[in-house]
């Protein structure tokens, strides 16, 4: 789980730190992984092997990137680019109508759509929806999902929970809307079909070295 892909920001506070992988860390990072024959997949991959009991490569990951920041354009796509490697970006839809300058637009939205990219919803707005009423959680959750497709004219079909929080009507919700699943940000390694909508990420700390990449990528 990436957040920012980019240089710290001039007196960035440890959270800022913490999100923020710097272009050489993540090069690195992206390089140990070819090395050590990583094979970069989707989500769309684990629900099929899981669903099916179809066998995933002995080394697989799931690359994913939270916000959607423009910045992956620089200094995200063209590293992953010269391993074969492809990521999935989980967009905050109503940022990038509004144009906000820090995010994605919909036309880099789709460069990366065609590069075998996957897109999927971050909701609309990024408010949290563990709390709220079915209503507002439609709109975030539905509503995130039709603009995907209305651009890029896919239907998305995994969610990122805001904040990695969620409650039982937000799962409910999800199943309604026809998604395979959803990630959040608690820790963890191990994905069953039965959890899907609750699936755990390893994050990548901006303030870690490689060898803490390393021991993540092991479970060490």
């Amino acid at each position: 789980m990436y957040h920012y892909v980019e240089s710290w920001p001039k007196n960035a506070d440890a959270i800022r730190r913490g999100l923020t992988v710097k272009p050489d860390d993540f090069a690195a990072q992206m390089k140990y992984l070819h090395d050590h024959g990583y094979a970069a997949l989707s989500l769309y991959d684990l629900i099929e092997a899981l669903a099916l009991g179809r066998e995933l490569p002995a080394k697989a990951v799931v690359i994913t990137f939270d916000d959607g920041y423009r910045a992956l354009m620089d200094n995200a796509l063209p590293t992953m680019q010269a391993y074969g490697f492809t990521g999935m970006v989980f967009v905050i839809t109503e940022f990038m109508d509004k144009g906000l300058p820090q995010y994605l637009t919909w036309d880099q939205a789709k460069t990366l759509h065609a590069a075998g990219w996957r897109i999927e919803p971050h909701t609309k707005t990024h408010d949290e929806l563990a709390g709220r009423k079915r209503d507002f959680q439609v709109y975030q959750i539905l509503g995130s999902m039709q603009t995907i497709e209305a651009n890029l004219g896919v239907r998305p079909r995994f969610l990122c929970y805001p904040a990695g929080r969620y409650d039982d009507l937000t799962l409910t919700i999800a199943a309604e809307a026809n998604l395979w699943g959803g990630v959040t940000t608690h820790s963890g390694r191990v994905h069953t079909y039965a959890d899907r909508y609750t699936w755990t990420r390893m994050r990548v700390d901006g303030r870690g070295t490689l060898q803490d990449f390393i021991n993540a990528m092991s479970g060490a």
